[in-house]
């Protein structure tokens, strides 16, 4: 059997580059980017998006284990619900059962969408001059507002409470301590409900930890797929 290999799937705003620091130390990782980002349409339901990441799933050899990122978490946890052959495993970071998004938020994607920009990137880095923040800049306006809003569409319409049981395998919570967007009470609130899940919190992360703390989070799913490798085997 082969070693179970992480499907990197982004969250709102983002694509494949937000994952470069974190996909170069994680062999075989593959990342994903969801419909609209940039290319085709942006979905608005977790649901829709979740049955798009199925079919790009079916093309990729298991054991697979979906690493999600905010948006792109509750996307996986949607996927080990409903198709629970797609997924071996799950790494869920800074996201939770649910994803609210505030009205200021909405209504400045539409009306100001540099400032909102902005807000968003000071929620995802510690250092927003850095070279985590600009590539995360550059990932939010190749998206531009249509597609910013169509995720935060899709964002307020997961809610996983009471569904979780559904999903069988082991969990990997990821929160930042000092995520603003995702704050860690969200993460607690989702891994009470998984029936085998182990949460860390990563001290002084923001919400985008695989920039701002890469070697920290690619060491935990690393040890996490090591676990998963030897229960595979004993399966």
């Amino acid at each position: 059997m082969s070693a179970p290999r992480p499907i990197l799937i982004h969250g709102s705003g983002g694509g494949h580059r937000v994952w470069e620091p974190l996909a170069a130390r994680l062999a075989g990782a593959v990342a994903l980017e969801l419909p609209g980002h940039p290319g085709g349409e942006a979905l608005r339901d977790v649901g829709d998006i979740g049955a798009a990441l199925a079919e790009a799933l079916e093309q990729v050899p298991p054991p697979r284990v979906l690493v999600g990122h905010s948006l792109g978490g509750a996307a996986a946890l949607e996927v080990a619900r409903t198709r629970p052959e797609l997924a071996d495993g799950l790494v869920v970071v800074a996201s939770g059962a649910r994803l609210p998004v505030p009205d200021h938020a909405m209504a400045r994607v539409r009306g100001d969408f540099a400032a909102e920009r902005d807000r968003l990137l000071e929620g995802f880095v510690d250092d927003p001059g850095g070279s985590a923040a600009r590539a995360a800049r550059d990932a939010i306006d190749a998206c531009g507002p249509g597609v910013l809003e169509a995720d935060y569409a899709a964002c307020r319409s997961v809610d996983l409470r009471g569904r979780l049981g559904a999903v069988r395998v082991p969990v990997l919570v990821v929160a930042g301590g000092d995520d603003p967007l995702t704050p860690p009470w969200m993460s607690e609130e989702l891994a009470r409900e998984l029936p085998h899940a182990h949460m860390v919190v990563i001290p002084g992360a923001r919400h985008l930890p695989m920039a701002d703390v890469p070697a920290t989070l690619s060491g935990l799913i690393a040890a996490y797929l090591a676990r998963l490798e030897l229960t595979l085997m004993d399966a």
